[in-house]
């Protein structure tokens, strides 16, 4: 008998009720509630915490961080990532004004809402073109193409053909890029260039669209 009591009181002690009384929510409006995973005495990994809101998903050192659902007493409900307790990533903000439904998705910074997630270039046909790289240096309404090859300028460039549906191009030593662009930018490109051992010519063909503004340099490697 004594035997059956001791596994009993074991059971309850590891059992996530335990956690409800003895596993910390720092944030004070979840306070009341929690199940779930627990280090140190803080609510961490996987649970579930209830006070007068409640919040679903991971947490980390007591606060929600990672991914999860937090659902306010006035039934607003965000879904998405958290940063030690703070909306920071990608997430979706539900809730009601003058009656309405509203729903914010995007990007969060600081539990404030930045705006939409970018949209990132696309390529639309790529053929005899070994690899592509968009990186947007910051405000501006600029495209740059770097033409590589074994990490150095591509010398063996010819017969270039660059159709752009908006822009300035501007030429200054191996760069050619246009300027002034209005967003979205589309451009086909076409050219010629030997392979990386000289053994083989290639016809290449390379069309893409950027639609978030900036300063864009596009990595062409053959």
């Amino acid at each position: 008998m004594r035997r059956i009591y001791l596994l009993s009181a074991a059971l309850m002690l590891f059992s996530p009720l335990a956690y409800a009384q003895t596993c910390q929510v720092l944030v004070k409006e979840l306070q009341g509630e929690y199940t779930g995973g627990c280090k140190k005495g803080l609510a961490h990994g996987q649970g579930k915490a209830t006070g007068i809101d409640t919040y679903e998903g991971h947490f980390k050192n007591g606060y929600p961080h990672g991914k999860g659902t937090y659902r306010w007493a006035d039934g607003s409900v965000y879904t998405g990532n958290w940063n030690m307790g703070k909306r920071e990533g990608d997430g979706t903000y539900k809730y009601i004004k003058d009656g309405k439904e509203v729903l914010l998705t995007g990007i969060w910074k600081k539990d404030a809402y930045v705006g939409p997630k970018p949209v990132p270039p696309k390529i639309v046909k790529k053929y005899n073109i070994n690899q592509i790289s968009f990186h947007n240096a910051g405000e501006g309404n600029q495209v740059v193409l770097l033409f590589k090859q074994g990490g150095m300028a591509n010398a063996s460039i010819m017969d270039l053909m660059i159709a752009a549906n908006n822009g300035i191009e501007f030429r200054s030593g191996s760069q050619i890029g246009y300027q002034q662009v209005t967003f979205p930018f589309e451009a086909k490109i076409t050219y010629k260039t030997w392979n990386p051992l000289r053994t083989v010519l290639l016809d290449c063909t390379l069309e893409f669209i950027i639609t978030e503004p900036g300063r864009w340099e596009v990595r062409i490697e053959n």
